[in-house]
């Protein structure tokens, strides 16, 4: 497939500083790429696929163009996001965990290829090959093969430990490191190992050795902090033209594999770190070695298994690493995990060559607008300015009623089109 290589351009755009709860707007470097009517066309964007609230941080070459929030934290009260409004994390809670590991690693606690019984030597899965051979790396990768079954066991069980029994019951789908298949329940064995190995819980750990450090102090992980916070975006769905407030997700049940909550602020600085090759004021706090090793991929996807986003740019390759997605965009290797769980969406996304970073939370059931909004500030920040990938996506995710299955078309070309009730994020 032909690949996208386009240089940075050099105008000057209006991006927005944030202060405390204020923001404010200044003008920044010439080749940022944010145009004036940045925000405009996220609100109008928002309305468009029916995102209520939304924190959104943007960065680039170890500065924060955004940090903010847009609409509101419930459709009840109207209340507007806010830079430290909390919302649920979802599934980029993992990155999380494959950092803690990483850390373990550089400690000389554990090697990526352990093998989880090393760590774990009581755990049961039924194909028994697969129980002593699987790997901190399998793990991490959803690349076990056991049934999607189990999957489900972790929010039926409403309980790790309860969900990594049933594992003993549980039948293979598809071969030991043959296909990748989104796993919540074996990817959580990677917080009970980071507990082992470092003889504390596993938020204790991220905490004193993640978010003290960065500073992230408004990125809870219990449940009972989560409540106790008013500042928090409400969980929505949006069915037939109304947007529907619904309870939101507390799920520290599910441990290292979507624990977390957290705030565009917050996240600002996560995204930095990541950028910086692991070091923060100075420190290393993880191996560059290691770091990097997360983002490697470890398999690759099939067409079925890909993100539809990708159906709306021509791409070469979708793998997956420690807890990261990596996909090609315009010639360059994008690293990106999504978030999506009961009323809450959100999606973090890097292009670590090029410094940037974007982190969305959106607070209503998987809207797609993540996708859209990260690929356009990519382009954006690339120096490609409106490429129409917006308007692609948008397609991919609302085919026309009765629409050919090929009728979407970006920078004049074909692509597939999807519906959207057939998609399961992650």
């Amino acid at each position: 497939m032909k690949l996208f290589h386009l240089s940075v351009g050099s105008l000057l755009f209006a991006v927005v500083s944030v202060s405390g709860l204020a923001s404010t707007t200044r003008l920044v470097a010439a080749d940022v790429g944010l145009p004036a009517d940045f925000e405009a066309n996220v609100l109008r964007d928002m309305e468009k696929w029916h995102a209520p609230g939304m924190g959104l941080t943007i960065v680039k070459d170890g500065k924060t163009l955004i940090a903010k929030g847009f609409g509101v934290k419930s459709v009840k009260s109207k209340k507007p996001v806010l830079p430290n409004t909390v919302f649920q994390a979802g599934s980029t809670s993992k990155a999380f965990a494959s950092m803690a590991l990483a850390m373990l690693a550089d400690d000389g606690k554990l090697n990526w290829t352990d093998t989880v019984k090393k760590h774990l030597p009581e755990l049961k899965i039924k194909d028994k090959y697969v129980e002593e051979n699987l790997t901190i790396e399998d793990a991490l990768t959803h690349r076990s093969g056991v049934s999607g079954i189990s999957n489900l066991n972790m929010f039926m069980a409403r309980d790790l430990p309860d969900a990594v029994a049933l594992l003993a019951d549980t039948e293979q789908t598809a071969g030991f490191r043959t296909e990748w298949a989104y796993n919540n329940t074996t990817f959580g064995l990677s917080g009970l190992i980071v507990a082992r190995i470092s003889g504390m819980p596993y938020h204790e750990f991220v905490k004193k050795r993640i978010l003290e450090p960065l500073g992230m102090h408004d990125t809870l992980m219990l449940d009972d902090e989560v409540k106790a916070r008013d500042n928090r975006a409400e969980a929505h769905q949006y069915f037939e033209g109304t947007q529907y407030e619904i309870p939101y997700p507390y799920i520290e049940y599910s441990q290292s594999a979507g624990m977390m909550n957290s705030t565009p602020q917050d996240m600002e600085k996560w995204l930095k770190f990541l950028l910086a090759g692991g070091k923060w004021q100075g420190k290393q706090l993880v191996s560059e070695k290691n770091l990097k090793a997360m983002f490697e991929p470890r398999i690759f996807l099939s067409a079925a298994n890909s993100y539809p986003a990708t159906r709306a740019f021509e791409h070469n390759f979708q793998g997956y690493g420690l807890a990261w997605f990596r996909n090609s965009f315009r010639g360059h290797d994008v690293v990106m995990h999504t978030g999506s769980i009961h009323g809450m969406t959100a999606i973090a996304g890097l292009i670590p060559s090029e410094g940037i970073g974007v982190y969305i939370f959106i607070n209503s059931d998987h809207i797609e607008y993540r996708h859209a909004l990260m690929y356009e500030v990519f382009d954006l920040l690339l120096g490609n300015g409106d490429m129409g990938i917006e308007e692609a996506v948008h397609a991919v995710y609302n085919p026309p009623v009765n629409a050919d299955a090929t009728t979407v078309t970006e920078e004049g070309k074909t692509v597939a089109a999807v519906d959207a009730k057939s998609i399961e994020g992650t």
